[in-house]
């Protein structure tokens, strides 16, 4: 019997879709964020063994009955909120996810959103481009000696403290779930001590608005905040207030809530904010690895291979 699976939101790397065709899997992808309607019509026609989730807004219950030979749901990443993993598990479908493949790259993007709000880079190109030079006027800072606070410190929240030293911030961490016992500082205590927040944390029902009126008002007037976790984390129209008034200096953001983001969204008026479309994690040698990965997994899978315990999510 052939197998066929079909990835949601957008193809793999070319050679995860090698992998997949040198094991005679057939595959097909759609257009980023199809319906839900679109993707029920063609589950229900296609009939896949497994599904691969990039970008779609919802793997629920009724998706995931649409195809009746369904054995695998692979997120092609290491979120999976956008997955009803306990609706797979009472089917008796498992989920997996690449977990750790694009960590550095994500990191290196959080990062870079620091750097591009330190050294007020959005303002600086404007200004150049429209035909400015007056270096006396600058009012850039270094991040050297800054304490940089992160939420969570899985593997993207160690790569960027490494980073992070190296440029000699000080790095506090609040993760009430790492074992080492040094990174369970006080949330509220580091948000009020921390000159950037970086979040690494996953949706959960305990994560859900974290940052919201009352914790960005514990945080310095100075402060920045960095999200390539997950748009949710953070209350959206508090953090709009707060970066119009002034309770903190300015947000670099990479993750919204919900995504797409709608063209009317307050944040694109903004000076202080520096946007990108969730694509923390999506170099091109984060895709390559993520595909790899995703792609090995779902053919050990299919094959009734065992697959590394670390990228089976439990229900």
């Amino acid at each position: 019997m052939s197998l066929t699976v079909v990835s949601l939101g957008g193809p793999v790397a070319p050679e995860g879709e090698d992998m997949l065709r040198a094991a005679g899997i057939a595959s097909l992808a759609t257009a980023p964020y199809p319906s839900r309607e679109e993707v029920i019509e063609l589950l229900s026609f296609r009939q896949p063994d497994a599904l691969i989730v990039r970008l779609v807004e919802r793997i629920d219950e009724t998706v995931l009955r649409a195809s009746p030979r369904l054995r695998l749901v692979h997120k092609h990443g290491a979120g999976t909120n956008d997955i009803d993993v306990a609706a797979a598990t009472a089917l008796g479908i498992p989920v997996a996810a690449a977990v750790g493949a694009n960590a550095h790259s994500v990191a290196e993007h959080a990062f870079a959103l620091m750097f591009a709000l330190i050294k007020d880079l959005r303002a600086q190109d404007a200004f150049v481009r429209g035909g400015g030079w007056a270096k006396k006027t600058y009012q850039g800072h270094e991040l050297r000696g800054r304490i940089l606070g992160l939420v969570g410190m899985g593997l993207i929240g160690r790569n960027l403290a490494r980073m992070a030293s190296a440029v000699g911030m000080q790095v506090e961490a609040y993760d009430p779930y790492a074992p080492d016992a040094a990174f369970g500082a006080d949330l509220d205590d580091m948000l009020a001590r921390a000159d950037v927040i970086s979040l690494h944390c996953p949706l959960t029902d305990q994560t859900r608005n974290l940052i919201n009126a009352r914790t960005l008002g514990l945080m310095k007037p100075t402060a920045l905040l960095i999200n390539t976790a997950r748009g949710e984390v953070i209350d959206e129209p508090a953090l709009c207030q707060a970066l119009q008034v002034g309770t903190i200096a300015g947000a670099g953001l990479d993750t919204f809530s919900p995504e797409p983001p709608a063209p009317d969204n307050p944040l694109w008026q903004l000076g202080n904010v520096v946007l990108s479309p969730h694509i923390g994690g999506v170099t091109e040698e984060a895709r390559r690895e993520v595909s790899l990965i995703t792609c090995g997994n779902v053919i050990s899978l299919l094959k009734g291979e065992t697959i590394e315990p670390r990228f089976l999510v439990r229900g």
